[in-house]
């Protein structure tokens, strides 16, 4: 029974850090999920109570965590790149040889 309580902790809490978009928010999903089994299991819920403070607590802390990766966001914002243009620089020269064997003059382009 205590096995798979904690295979559906751990389960649920894989789920949930998989949806969560910033790095605070997935930290915010593991350990909600870690303090609410710990908080069902210290009221003596038994399994079932332990699983749902993991789920609640798994909530509760990926919002914290999506508020905070807000905040981060909102200070240090993303430079916008509004104008791309690839140069290409290369060296070329231009090849002539005399193939011998088959009589003939070759010209070909070399670019570095």
């Amino acid at each position: 029974m205590r096995k798979s309580v904690v295979a559906v902790l751990g389960l649920s809490a894989l789920v949930l850090t998989g949806c969560a978009s910033g790095p605070n928010q997935g930290v915010g999903t593991v350990a909600g999920g870690v303090g609410g089994y710990a908080v069902g299991r210290a009221l003596g819920a038994g399994p079932a109570g332990s699983a749902a403070g993991a789920v609640i607590g798994s909530v509760i802390g990926s919002s914290v965590g999506s508020s905070m990766d807000q905040q981060q966001a909102q200070r240090h914002p993303q430079p916008e790149v509004i104008y791309r243009e690839r140069v290409i620089v290369r060296e070329c020269t231009w090849v002539r040889e005399y193939d011998r064997y088959y009589g003939v003059m070759r010209e070909r382009r070399i670019c570095r």
